[in-house]
């Protein structure tokens, strides 16, 4: 019988990685529009100053780069989503079982649910382990979705580099340690999934008794995929509000090499904090908002859906005795890391 931290991981990964594909495009143009500066867009000659936005960026990618330039790093970027996932959600679940027996044992009773703050706390602790463990796929990624700024800015001979020649130029550049760049702004974003999760139980608490009270006080519908599909989409969307300053920041210090111009260098968290706030103003903090709300509310809603699918599926294959509901366990959201992505 497959441990089921291990049946978690696997479907978390597969489900990522489809989320991934299908939302890519707006994070590779979330990407560019985050780590491109105030001061070089007042700079570009009146050619380059192209009607900006999300189609408006899409578009320019095509006519440089072709597709494909859309799906720039997408090798690095499904890698680190699968591994990501997948060590996330199996240290979620195994630390949760963990907590869930201690809660027994304490309780002398069967139950699962563990309360809203241990649940927060296994959340906390898995997204540190995976940011910690993955940060390195995703430095690598946001690098290669990066070079698309070379060829905006006239430099068209840059040919993209892959994976491995990403990789030897970070490591020439600043070492074993480049690798973990932006890592603190990253651990500090693991706070997205409980600004998340804290939403999203809010969110389903008042949909439950708007329902109870429109039932005239019976039985009201329980909850359904359909609801939570919409319901981590608006959740997501406030954590991703509140926490898309580091997540900018992030891919500031991770794209940052040497095809970037120097006012785009950053000696670290402080000094990119300080930077951008002194030259781009609060707003600055929020470019490519736009992409990232829109990308992060898709990939979440289709993780949650696909995850939830191929959970069921996959103990169903495997002749597992466990009960499936129609509605989600109380701590489903908590397991979605922060489109850290990988969130990105």
């Amino acid at each position: 019988m497959v441990a089921p931290e291990v049946v978690e991981g696997v479907s978390g990964a597969a489900a990522g990685m489809a989320a991934t594909v299908v939302t890519y495009p707006l994070m590779t143009v979330s990407t560019l529009q985050a780590t491109r500066s105030h001061k070089k867009e007042t700079v570009l000659p009146s050619s380059k100053k192209a009607a900006t936005g999300t189609i408006a960026d899409i578009l320019e990618v095509i006519r440089e780069s072709g597709w494909t330039g859309l799906f720039q790093g997408l090798q690095a970027s499904l890698l680190g989503t699968a591994v990501s996932q997948g060590v996330y959600f199996y240290f979620y679940s195994l630390l949760r079982q963990f907590f869930v027996a201690r809660h027994q044992r304490l309780t002398l009773t069967k139950s699962q649910d563990i309360g809203v703050g241990p649940s927060l706390l296994v959340a906390f602790l898995a997204g540190c382990g995976n940011v910690l463990l993955t940060n390195p796929i995703w430095c690598v990624a946001t690098r290669m979705q990066a070079y698309q700024k070379s060829i905006e800015e006239g430099n068209e001979h840059v040919k993209p580099p892959g994976p491995l020649e990403t990789c030897r130029e970070i490591y020439k550049e600043h070492g074993i340690l480049g690798f973990w760049t932006g890592v603190l702004p990253s651990l500090v974003m693991v706070s997205n999934p409980s600004v998340n999760y804290m939403l999203f139980e809010y969110l389903r608490s008042r949909l439950e008794d708007w329902r109870r009270v429109a039932s005239g006080g019976g039985n009201a519908r329980r909850t359904s995929p359909g609801d939570v599909f919409w319901l981590s989409a608006v959740a997501k969307l406030g954590a991703t509000v509140v926490t898309y300053p580091l997540l900018l920041v992030k891919a500031r210090l991770m794209s940052s090499g040497k095809h970037t111009s120097a006012e785009r260098r950053y000696t670290g968290t402080l000094d990119a904090l300080e930077r951008i706030w002194r030259t781009e103003g609060l707003l600055g903090f929020y470019k490519g908002m736009r992409a990232k709300i829109v990308q992060s509310i898709l990939a979440a809603a289709l993780l949650m859906a696909i995850k939830e699918q191929l959970t069921t599926a996959t103990d169903a294959i495997l002749n597992r005795s466990i009960v499936i509901t129609a509605a989600p366990s109380k701590d489903t959201v908590a397991r979605l890391a922060a489109l850290s992505a990988p969130s990105k």
